[in-house]
């Protein structure tokens, strides 16, 4: 079969060339680009829900030291208490 597509034309045919020169394919990787950041785009969440997200882990961070805070300070009220007790008796 013919390389040649039926709706292009043959190159003219020199008379000393009976084969028509090569061309040079240059490649473009422009596609790959474009295909990453579609593929990223429907992976990855918005930009909103990122911050959203971000928010209530900072949010849950700083709950946590404050229940951390009152935690460790009926500890020691209790331990002191504790050794308040014992002196007394």
């Amino acid at each position: 079969m013919s390389r040649w597509v039926f709706w292009r034309k043959r190159p003219p045919v020199m008379a000393g060339d009976a084969v028509p020169p090569t061309r040079r394919v240059t490649a473009d990787f422009y596609w790959l680009g474009d295909a990453l950041q579609v593929v990223l785009a429907w992976l990855l969440p918005s930009s909103a829900v990122v911050v959203g997200a971000l928010g209530q882990f900072m949010l849950a961070l700083v709950l946590l030291a404050i229940g951390f805070g009152v935690w460790l300070r009926l500890w020691r009220s209790r331990k002191r208490r504790r050794v308040a007790s014992r002196s007394a008796l």
